[in-house]
């Protein structure tokens, strides 16, 4: 996997959405296949509780989304793209992240990290109201309000589910300066929740920061603040706000994002519209 082919799923689900959506059960699994996950194997019963609670949180993702998408009231970018933009960019981010560590084999099946960064990626906007937080994880504690039942009743373990619910507190972009700080010059490895962490906060903006498809997602995300927020939803189009969100907001240090070249192609964005 690299940055050829991210864009390329990532332009596939853009084909298809919303009036051929393969629906979020399908882009779960293939992304899951690429981590070395196939249907029927075995799992350990913490990792079969993760699995479990995944599809069905995907499963209500879904319903959810086409109940909205009817009445024209799914948010216009905290919508099902959204959600898959940040499975399939997880995805990539894990196995270039195996590539370079050489701990687990490409087809190795995915480890009890990766389980919780993908349950977490797929949770992370769960139920999204289309607001802007007034205060920091506003709308992210919804979202793990709303998860909560649904850990609970598969049996998440309780370490998993603090694990899982402050990770998604940590998705607010208001956390994500002093999350890099918080693993500057640490060895990289997934199983550390710290690294962990910064691989989903990465993932979630991913699609945002690349040229092919940020503009688009800069729109859609205008769109959804265009009532809540009219003067910050015309600020996201210009290229002042563009630059502020590349320098301030779309921040990638792993060692993942090095070797796909995701801050390379920020810079070139960066240098174009200054030059502008």
């Amino acid at each position: 996997m690299n940055l050829l082919y991210l864009e390329a799923t990532l332009n596939n689900l853009r084909a298809q959405w919303p009036h051929a959506w393969p629906g979020m059960a399908l882009v779960v699994r293939n992304a899951l296949a690429h981590l070395g996950w196939h249907d029927g194997a075995t799992l350990a019963p913490r990792d079969r509780a993760l699995h479990d609670c995944m599809f069905s949180v995907i499963a209500a993702i879904e319903a959810d989304g086409q109940h909205r998408a009817a009445r024209h009231q799914e948010p216009q970018y905290h919508n099902r793209l959204h959600f898959a933009d940040a499975v399939v960019s997880l995805t990539v981010l894990l196995a270039t992240e195996r590539q370079i560590a050489g701990r687990r084999p490409a087809d190795a099946p995915p480890s009890h990290a990766e389980w919780l960064g993908m349950l977490t990626v797929v949770s992370h906007d769960f139920l999204h109201n289309g607001q802007i937080n007034q205060f920091r994880s506003e709308i992210e504690t919804l979202s793990v309000q709303a998860l909560t039942p649904y850990m609970k009743q598969h049996k998440v373990h309780k370490d998993d589910q603090a694990l899982i619910g402050a990770m998604i507190l940590k998705t607010d972009p208001a956390f994500v300066a002093e999350s890099h700080q918080s693993i500057a010059g640490l060895p990289f490895d997934v199983s550390d929740t710290r690294c962990l962490l910064v691989l989903i906060q990465e993932c979630d903006i991913l699609a945002s920061s690349l040229p092919a498809t940020g503009g688009s997602l800069t729109q859609q995300l205008s769109d959804e603040w265009a009532k809540v927020a009219p003067d910050r939803s015309q600020s996201l189009l210009t290229n002042k706000g563009r630059l502020f969100f590349l320098k301030h907001m779309a921040l990638f240090s792993s060692p993942s994002s090095r070797l796909l070249g995701i801050q390379a192609s920020i810079d070139q964005q960066i240098a174009q519209l200054e030059s502008a």
